[in-house]
């Protein structure tokens, strides 16, 4: 039986990859030419050691209404609640005075 073992990771340009990634894509079991260039795409890589995110996944994490994947309404929900608590509180604010 072999143990698990941990792959060390690297950082470029804020994605993780796994450090047996060679230093240039062309290197690359996975690369064709200089035309077609990486039959998987960035998405796939091979060496990835984590999911890569989109910006709008980023901003969709840990929102309740987007339950697996990213809203699609104009209007995020996350910031349309923010804002109606933002204004609750100021109008529970300004009736003390």
């Amino acid at each position: 039986m072999r143990k698990n073992a941990k792959h060390s990771t690297i950082l470029i340009d804020g994605i993780r990859y796994y450090a047996e990634k060679p230093e240039s894509c062309r290197m690359c079991f996975f690369w064709k030419n200089r035309k077609v260039g990486c039959i998987l795409g960035k998405q796939n890589c091979y060496y990835l050691a984590e999911a890569v995110m989109t910006e709008q996944e980023k901003k969709c994490e840990g929102c309740c209404y987007a339950k697996g994947q990213p809203c699609v309404s104009a209007t995020c929900y996350k910031d349309l609640e923010a804002w109606l608590r933002a204004k609750r509180v100021r109008k529970e604010g300004g009736a003390d005075e």
